[in-house]
């Protein structure tokens, strides 16, 4: 449950992080990480989480930190939409 809690905190400092840096263009800026996290959902027929865990196989995630951060703030969108 505390690891559950410690990814949580991960996800939202995330996504405020995103928020604050990009300001009004956020929304605009997290599309194509949206995006891309919906269809290996749907390829996957995973959750919002399994498919991050999935996205983070990969090089560009890996070697992206901005990347990292993007679509860790598109997971939290998907499943607590911002205001």
């Amino acid at each position: 449950m505390e690891k559950q809690i410690k990814m949580a905190a991960k996800l939202y400092e995330c996504r405020d992080t995103a928020k604050a840096f990009f300001k009004e263009q956020y929304k605009d800026k997290l599309q194509p990480y949206t995006h891309i996290l919906k269809q290996v959902m749907k390829a996957n027929n995973l959750e919002e989480i399994p498919a991050l865990l999935k996205i983070s196989q990969t090089e560009h995630y890996q070697e992206n930190g901005m990347a990292q951060m993007m679509y860790m703030a598109a997971v939290v969108e998907l499943i607590e939409p911002s205001a």
